[in-house]
């Protein structure tokens, strides 16, 4: 008697399970005798189905990657929504307000009638101010006339002067001497004098006798010198 192999066998009778496979199923489904669901059953179970989590049960939730989501696909997106910072705003990123039945209050109006202005006019200028700010190159006491850059001016001429705020100022010379010029306000006739240095920088007046290096000053009582019309003899 001879024996037959048990690996060949083996090998074949997993070829045809492998390949019946579908076949099997097929009849299996064609043998399924369950009655089909009625819509009232359908209702049932629907109705059995356990609810979707409140928003609040879902935001306390650990999110999960997303890779996790599987088929619950929507359910992962709200309760990721759940956690944006924009539901708990008023205003939206353009400053609109979310609630399209909100209505924004009027603006009122803080103080209808103006009160007094609390401006003050500036003060005029001291007309002796105008008078120092006036600057004087050369004086000619004898003719009465001095110099404003190069322009010349004499006793009982009138000038205009452009004040620092704008505004201009009618003068009138009333008389130029070595130490002083007198002007007057054409406008309010009051008079101010420019007291004058015209010594160069580095110089000033002096007080006192002055007397330069090698000159020997005056004596009004010292003897008169004599010289001699005829030599006198040194013996």
């Amino acid at each position: 008697m001879k024996t037959t192999p048990f690996l060949p066998i083996l090998t074949l009778t997993t070829g045809l399970l492998l390949t019946a496979g579908p076949a099997f199923a097929q009849m299996a489904e064609g043998l399924d005798n369950t009655p089909e669901a009625t819509p009232a059953a359908a209702a049932a179970a629907a109705a059995k189905k356990p609810e979707a989590a409140p928003a609040a049960a879902v935001e306390t939730k650990e999110i999960e990657a997303s890779r996790f989501a599987g088929d619950e696909l929507p359910a992962y997106v709200r309760q990721l929504a759940a956690r944006f910072s924009i539901r708990k705003r008023t205003t939206d990123c353009f400053g609109r307000y979310q609630d399209p039945n909100f209505v924004a209050p009027e603006p009122k109006a803080i103080n209808k009638t103006p009160g007094p202005r609390s401006y003050k006019p500036e003060p005029p200028m001291p007309f002796s101010d105008v008078v120092a700010g006036i600057t004087i190159n050369t004086v000619i006491p004898g003719k009465q006339k001095f110099l404003i850059g190069n322009r010349s001016f004499s006793a009982n001429d009138s000038f205009s002067v452009r004040l620092p705020n704008g505004k201009q100022l009618t003068v009138k010379v009333v008389s130029v001497t070595a130490e002083r010029i007198r002007f007057r306000n054409v406008t309010t006739n009051e008079t101010a004098d420019l007291t004058l240095n015209m010594l160069p920088a580095g110089m000033q007046k002096g007080t006192g006798k002055i007397t330069a290096p090698g000159f020997e000053p005056v004596d009004s009582n010292a003897p008169v010198e004599i010289q001699p019309s005829v030599p006198l003899s040194n013996n």
